[in-house]
């Protein structure tokens, strides 16, 4: 296990990459790690912003802003330690993030990551959003107090927070989505694949909100078992899509299916509306 080094700059440099005020002060520094060893890259901190992203270059490269709030914060950036495992046989990237707790200054630290698209990112933060583009070969991310946001991403999705919404930006493949207090807007290419030499099926998507609508779009090709359920809350079917199904609204549950039904498509909320849509 190594830690990442955090160079003192000239002050500057220091002025256009951070606050060094007596009660305000943060330090940036980047690094590089070579794609080809790894499958997987974990990052875990608290209290920051995570924001993942692709590119055509064979590196990994992870920028991370360590931040200081109350007295002295300057002298107190180190406080807060940076922990690598290069696991090449396991083929996984973890970075840990050990972050202070101290009543009389507020710690933090954001990461900003950029690597190839075939990597699995598994991210983990608090008291921060989360923002994800590109990645084709699934991806989990898990706050609280935040909002995700993924776009443009394939593979298996996992999403997780509290206090904060989710946005979906057209993924294709397997996803659940949870939150409390917090809305969730999808749409989501749910993408047939194969079980065996016999069957195949196009997967799930599943989201559940408390106090938060929910609004999914799916294409209308799609074959799956629908159940829709809400308390204080209105359900509507977009009627372009071909569903055979009953809703009670005694229960607040809707059950429906549409084609093959080889699918799952299962959204729950409380305290707020659930539509299903067309994706156009």
């Amino acid at each position: 296990m190594k830690k990442i080094v955090f160079l003192t700059l000239a002050a500057l440099v220091a002025a256009s990459l951070g606050c060094f005020y007596g009660k305000e002060a943060s330090e940036t520094a980047t690094v590089d790690y070579a794609a080809a060893l790894y499958d997987r890259v974990e990052i875990e901190t608290e209290n920051g912003e995570i924001t993942s992203s692709v590119s055509s270059d064979s590196l990994i490269t992870i920028t991370l802003t360590k931040w200081v709030t109350g007295p002295s914060a300057k002298a107190h950036l180190d406080d807060i330690e940076v922990h690598v495992t290069k696991d090449t046989t396991g083929r996984v990237l973890r970075i840990f993030i050990e972050i202070p707790n101290v009543s009389t200054r507020s710690y933090g630290c954001d990461a900003d990551i950029e690597l190839p698209e075939s990597l699995y990112v598994d991210l983990v933060t608090s008291n921060g959003k989360m923002k994800a583009a590109g990645h084709q070969n699934g991806l989990r991310l898990v706050t609280s107090n935040g909002m995700i946001e993924i776009a443009k991403t394939a593979g298996d999705a996992e999403l997780e927070t509290s206090n904060g919404a989710i946005a979906v930006d057209r993924h294709s493949g397997d996803i659940t989505g949870e939150t409390a207090n917090g809305e969730i807007d999808a749409e989501v290419i749910m993408v047939k694949s194969v079980v065996n030499a016999t069957d195949t099926t196009y997967g799930y998507c599943r989201f559940k909100s408390s106090n938060g609508r929910i609004t999914l779009a799916v294409p209308d090709t799609v074959g799956a078992q629908i159940r829709i359920e809400t308390s204080n809350g209105d359900i509507s079917v977009d009627p372009d899509l071909p569903t055979q199904g009953d809703y009670n609204s005694d229960d607040d549950i809707y059950e429906s299916k549409m084609g093959d039904e080889s699918g799952e498509i299962d959204l729950e909320t409380s305290n707020g509306d659930v539509s299903l849509k067309k994706l156009e």
